[in-house]
């Protein structure tokens, strides 16, 4: 396992199939559900040819869920959960669903993750197991997609007294709107809109903020804040002409909502190499899409000179490593386990694997993916 990184889809496509097993040896893979979404909406793309589509589809999803990896969460139930007081850790980790305690008859506990919906939904489309469920939000997705319209957007977004015009007068202007105290109610019912808060909830917020005489939604919800400002960054600077109006860039701006729960994010996407310096901070680093590419394709080709090919010191690989985890560990040389050893760790397991069994057989069915 080696620092948590985010693929946007164009980051993803371009790799080829062992640079994804390079992926998963150096790197723990953060899947934001916008990717997967972005993957299955390709069934839309061929409307004349739907086995081509669902190849298509095949093809990507072999590519996500190498063996280290994992799928985020939805970011609209964390900003909401995090607006109703409850903490969310953005400490490059990813915040996984249906996550539950478990203890064994010694008394240890761990946590079991039960298959997820969305690692479900990647093993039936690797497998060409499309379902009409699957086709009709393919549809969906692209008729939404379709219908923005940015550059209408764009028109009717109020322009502020000062004309912004560059990506440094952007992330300035955004960020002294969102110190402004009188504008913190104003500007905290303008996301509850853009969320879809159900009126009850929003009252509920409205009160955890007027009982703790909050004045900074920085402080009163973190994640929600993150979410916020990315949204403020890339709706000023359209309207300013900064960032394009293309309608794909209203699903593209996602992506940045996952950041705080990875290292690194990668990206071939325009808007993703103009918001990104912006919204990540020191300790996380911006990759484009080529450039990691050229990376792992280095490393496949020293690895068919020997499998125990390591990254160079030039490497950007072990460079990321240096920066997040602050030394490189080789990943292809692991010491040889005993039989002894073996039979000893299993012996240490078989309590907890008995937890987790007994764990599994309780949990409910979890609703396919995508919802």
């Amino acid at each position: 396992m080696g620092p948590s990184i985010i693929f946007d889809k164009s980051a993803i496509q371009s790799l080829g199939q062992q640079s994804i097993y390079e992926v998963s040896r150096y790197f723990h893979t953060v899947y934001p559900p916008v990717l997967l979404y972005e993957i299955l909406a390709d069934l839309a793309l061929i409307k004349d040819d739907p086995d081509a589509s669902k190849k298509k589809v095949a093809e990507l999803a072999n590519k996500v869920m190498p063996s280290d990896s994992i799928t985020n969460i939805h970011y609209q139930p964390i900003c909401i959960h995090n607006l109703l007081g409850i903490k969310i850790n953005m400490d490059r980790r990813p915040l996984v669903g249906g996550a539950r305690e478990v203890i064994s008859k010694d008394g240890k506990k761990g946590n079991f993750i039960p298959v997820q919906p969305e690692n479900e939904a990647v093993l039936r489309w690797r497998a060409g197991e499309i379902t009409q469920a699957d086709r009709d939000f393919a549809v969906r997705w692209r008729q939404t997609i379709q219908s923005f319209d940015l550059e209408g957007t764009k028109k009717n977004l109020p322009k502020p007294p000062m004309r912004i015009r560059s990506l440094e007068d952007l992330k300035m202007f955004v960020d002294n709107m969102l110190a402004e105290q009188d504008s913190q109610i104003r500007l905290l019912d303008l996301f509850l809109v853009y969320l879809q808060c159900k009126p009850y909830i929003r009252d509920w917020i409205h009160h955890r903020w007027s009982v703790n005489d909050y004045v900074s939604i920085n402080e009163f919800a973190p994640y929600a804040f993150h979410c916020l400002r990315v949204q403020m960054l890339f709706c000023i600077g359209m309207s300013h002409g900064i960032l394009g109006t293309k309608p794909t860039n209203a699903v593209d701006v996602e992506y940045l909502y996952y950041t705080p729960f990875a290292y690194i994010f990668c990206s071939g996407d325009k808007l993703h190499e103009q918001l990104a310096p912006l919204v990540l901070k020191e300790d996380q680093s911006f990759v484009k899409r080529d450039t990691m590419h050229q990376a792992l394709k280095e490393l496949v080709e020293e690895r068919k000179e020997s499998s125990q090919a390591e990254p160079n010191e030039q490497s950007l690989i072990k460079e990321l490593w240096i920066k997040h985890w602050g030394r490189f560990v080789p990943q292809t040389t692991t010491e040889p386990v005993s039989a002894e050893r073996s039979k000893k760790i299993l012996e240490e397991l078989k309590p907890m694997m008995e937890a987790i069994q007994e764990e599994s057989n309780k949990a409910s069915p979890q609703p396919r993916f995508p919802v």
